[in-house]
C-alpha cells in the first residue's frame, strides 16, 4: 500500500550548493546537494525513486511536478526562494508501477 500524495521537498541554496531535503515516512530523510542545480534536481528524483521502491518492495518512479526548467524559472522569479540559505518547498509526485 502507498500514499498517492506528493512528497514535499525543501530547496535552499547553501554554501555554494543547491540543496534539497525531504523527510517522509515513505523515503526517510533525504539530503542532496550539488553545485550544479540540474544535477541536484535529477539526483533528488533518482534518490526518491530508489527509497520508495525499497520501502514498497516494488518498482517505483518519482516524478517532479515541475520539469527542471520550469522549477528554475519559478525559483529565479520568486524573491523569497532566491535568497541564499532560505528554504522553500517544491513537491515531487511519485507513482508505483507493477
Amino acid at each position: 500500500m502507498y500514499h498517492n500524495e506528493p512528497i514535499r521537498v525543501a530547496y535552499a541554496f547553501r554554501d555554494g550548493a543547491h540543496s534539497f531535503r525531504a523527510a517522509d515516512p515513505r523515503t526517510g530523510d533525504i539530503q542532496v546537494a550539488h553545485g550544479v542545480p540540474e544535477i541536484a534536481y535529477e539526483e533528488v528524483t533518482r534518490t526518491l525513486s530508489a527509497r520508495v521502491a525499497d520501502h514498497l518492495g516494488a518498482y517505483a518512479q518519482a516524478r517532479p511536478q515541475l520539469a527542471f526548467k520550469e522549477f528554475w524559472t519559478w525559483l529565479q522569479m520568486n524573491p523569497i526562494a532566491a535568497m541564499p540559505n532560505t528554504p522553500c518547498h517544491v513537491e515531487f509526485a511519485w507513482e508505483v508501477r507493477p
